[in-house]
This record gives C-alpha cells, structure tokens and sequence, in this order.
C-alpha cells in the first residue's frame, strides 16, 4: 500500500516533464471546470505503482507464472477515478488466464487500483510474445527520425515527433514517484540498469502536451483527462537501453470521430484518441500506445 503525497507527484512530474496542470499544487485551479478541487496524481505514476506490485508479486509468490521470457508486455487501464494527495493506494490482481486466438499464446491478468478503496483504475496486464497494439499506418521510417528536428510535424505526415532522452536519475526518481524499491530496477553496485517500462511510457504525456501547444491549443480552458490507456513494450529493446539513449515519440493526430468535426482543438469534442510510437535503435518500435481522453467538462459532479 503506498500512501500518496504531493512530493511524490511532484518527483513524477519532474522526472518525466509533464507540466500538466491537473497535478500543480499551485495552480490546479486555473484548468476551466476542474472538478477534482486539488491536484491528482499522474496516470503514469499509478501505472508505475501497478508494474511494481506486479514486481513483486512476481518474486513472493511461488505460483505466479515466469512472463520474464516473454518478449512484450502490455497494459489496458481504464481509469474509474483519480488519486489525490493523502489518499491510500493499493492494488489487487486476480488469477491470470491463458489465452491464444489462432495466435502465440498471451498471459493475461485483470487488476483493479484502488484508493480509499474504491475502483480508480480497472484493467488488465499482458505478457506475450507479440505486440498486442498493430501498428499505426503512415509512419515515417525510423532510421530518419534522429536526423529531424525536435517538436515538429514529421515532413510528409501527420506526425508530431518529440525527442526525449532515457535518464538514469529521472528513471530512479519516477520509481520514488512510486514508492517502489529502487534496487529490485537499478543498482549501480551491482551494474545492475532496469529501466522500469513505465519510465519511457511515462514521457507520452510530455509528448502529448507538446503537441497541443504546437497546435496552439488552449490547454488552460480546454483541459483534458486520461479516459483509457493502452500499451505495449518491447522489453527487450527495453532491457538494452542505457542512461542518454533517444527515444524519439511519435504522437499522432486525433483519430476520434470528433476529428473530422472539430478539428484540432478540444472544446467541443467527446474524446480525443491518438496513437504514440517510440522509436530508439532499431526498425521495430521500443513501444505502441493508443490513448483515449476526455474533456473535464463532461466529468461534471464526479464524486470524491
């Protein structure tokens, strides 16, 4: 059980530069019809207290399956709630399931994360050896990307390319973030380097933020809210990656039904949904990631 605090958002927005206001202890109130009425912690945050439970879970419970050969791993929240300053977070996961469709057999667990004990994400974790997300269509070719400039559309396509750098320090303070154990991830002692999946998941909500602001929207009275999150990581590309390796993230545009309608910016949309594919140092992407979000607007008289 972690016992979330402010410093512990404040180490997860610092390490992973996301500068929502949704988290600002200060300034949480200028975001237009915020109905938390105080800052929250980051969805990615909480996903990196899921991994860690799972961590553990894997070396205190002789009878849990080994996933450790298996090359993915992948996540499906569906958040039911937030988590603010204070409140108590723990998690439960049900007996896994085997499950296969004519394809490579995946091992699936359903989780619920809970706070004050009630529901604030529900969803599943999945290990396999296949991408359990296909791959976005129009993508430039990697062996270009290093060679683009940073926070710009990629020529020829609709992608916004934000490059972002694996940093040893930052990976250990979004572990903190956590509340998990530094040394089951990184031990210098033991030149032991970790990196926890959520860390460069984590830096899709910079990515995300920083295309918005390309696109001049205006996050302050259009703020908008994680509805599901769905994502899969290469652990093996994972596994090689050292502290100042790129990861260059390709945030795609909105693909929601309310695209075509509204355009880019927020106001008036149901949901957002867009595509995010991190590349490092090679073809195959270090990870595949389609979120859903929701305009805070629609998410009137939510209860505590």
């Amino acid at each position: 059980m972690l016992t979330m605090s402010q410093v512990h958002i404040d180490i997860a927005r610092n390490s992973t530069d996301d500068f929502n206001l949704f988290h600002d202890k200060n300034r949480w109130h200028w975001l237009r019809d915020n109905p938390f009425e105080g800052p929250i912690s980051l969805g990615f945050q909480l996903g990196c207290y899921i991994e860690y439970q799972f961590r553990l879970l894997a070396t205190q419970d002789a009878d849990e399956v080994d996933t450790e050969h298996f090359r993915y791993s992948a996540y499906d929240f569906n958040f039911a709630s937030c988590v603010r300053p204070d409140d108590e977070v723990a998690l439960s996961v049900k007996s896994g399931k085997w499950s296969h469709n004519d394809g490579p057999s995946i091992y699936s667990r359903r989780l619920v994360l809970k706070a004050n004990k009630k529901p604030a994400i529900v969803g599943f974790k999945r290990d396999g050896n296949q991408m359990t997300l296909a791959l976005p269509a129009g993508l430039p070719p990697m062996h270009m990307l290093n060679d683009l400039p940073d926070r710009d559309l990629v020529p020829g396509t609709d992608y916004f390319l934000k490059r972002k750098y694996m940093i040893l320090g930052n990976a250990k303070n979004f572990l903190a973030s956590a509340g998990a154990e530094q040394n089951l991830f990184i031990d210098e002692f033991a030149d032991k380097v970790d990196f926890p999946e959520m860390y460069p998941l984590g830096l899709i909500s910079s990515a995300l933020l920083e295309r918005a602001a390309f696109e001049d929207i205006d996050l302050i009275s259009n703020p908008m809210i994680y509805a599901t999150q769905k994502m899969c990581i290469d652990k093996k590309q994972l596994a090689a990656l050292r502290s100042n390796d790129a990861v260059n993230i390709l945030v795609g545009p909105d693909i929601s039904e309310d695209a075509k309608e509204f355009g880019p910016e927020s106001s008036q949309k149901k949901k957002v949904i867009q595509e995010c594919v991190a590349y490092c140092k090679e073809d195959t992407p270090l990870f595949i990631a389609k979120v859903s979000l929701l305009p805070v607007q629609s998410l009137k008289g939510i209860e505590r």
